[in-house]
């Protein structure tokens, strides 16, 4: 617990109050009377919901000060809050918000039970279900594994040299599809390909600027290629087939 309570500010409040508007947390009491309210819904409007905030904050300062351990500047009463939205939403900057307001409450005599804390809670749960990459994350975590194939390029007539690369055919690439540590196919041959599923570290290699070929070659693989053109990506190609990042080449089983 830190020493002292900071006051909370407007803006603090106001990001606060906009999140639980937006992230449908807050509900009124007519809705809340003729329905069967979730366990997460705060029956509060937005100005009254942000006063709630503000009443823990400054309760939370009185017990600090009490106990001699207020700071002059949090001696002056506000005014009351009174919502005002906020144009944009960030769920990381909400959740620190969330931190801030529940560290500068928690002094707060009622705040363990609190209506209060109970918003926070909420609008931290749904911030964090809005963070990026949260969908694609698994349920069941379990470490991921390592492809161990060496890596193979796929390709017809065109076969630029690439260290420790093996080349196979078009009939041959399902069969380590899943094993190999990196997967490249020349644009030639993209639309060739049997269908495959989904993975990661899959290069579709070009010679020449994006014309029909390479879009059709896009197009075929599903959008789950990176796009890369020769010679100018062999520098960091070749980079990557030495040390592959753990993007391209880690995976988790389906089972």
């Amino acid at each position: 617990m830190s020493p002292t309570s900071a006051t909370l500010g407007t803006d603090h409040l106001d990001l606060l109050v906009t999140a639980a508007c937006h992230w449908r947390i807050l509900t009124s009491r007519t809705a809340a009377a003729f329905s069967r309210a979730e366990a997460h819904l705060v029956v509060a409007g937005a100005t009254e919901a942000g006063r709630m905030l503000q009443q823990e904050n400054l309760a939370a300062i009185r017990w600090y000060a009490d106990r001699g351990r207020g700071r002059l500047a949090d001696r002056l009463v506000p005014q009351p809050y009174t919502y005002t939205e906020v144009d944009r939403l960030d769920p990381v900057e909400v959740i620190k918000a969330c931190h801030g307001a529940e560290a500068a409450c928690q002094a707060a005599p009622g705040w363990s039970g609190s209506t209060a804390k109970r918003l926070l809670v909420a609008i931290v749960t749904a911030a964090t279900y809005r963070l990026d990459g949260y969908a694609d994350a698994p349920w069941n975590w379990t470490r991921p594994a390592r492809r161990s194939g060496p890596p193979i390029a796929v390709g017809s007539h065109w076969r630029p040299e690439l260290p420790g690369v093996t080349w196979v055919d078009v009939d041959e690439v399902a069969q380590q599809w899943g094993s190999a540590s990196l997967v490249i196919i020349t644009s030639d041959v993209a639309a060739q390909l049997p269908t495959l599923p989904p993975r990661a570290g899959v290069f579709l290699l070009a010679a020449h600027e994006p014309v029909d070929e390479v879009w059709q070659a896009i197009i075929a693989l599903d959008d789950q290629a990176i796009v890369m053109f020769w010679p100018t990506c062999e520098p960091w190609l070749r980079e990557q087939l030495t040390d592959p990042a753990p993007e391209f080449v880690e995976h988790r089983t389906s089972s």
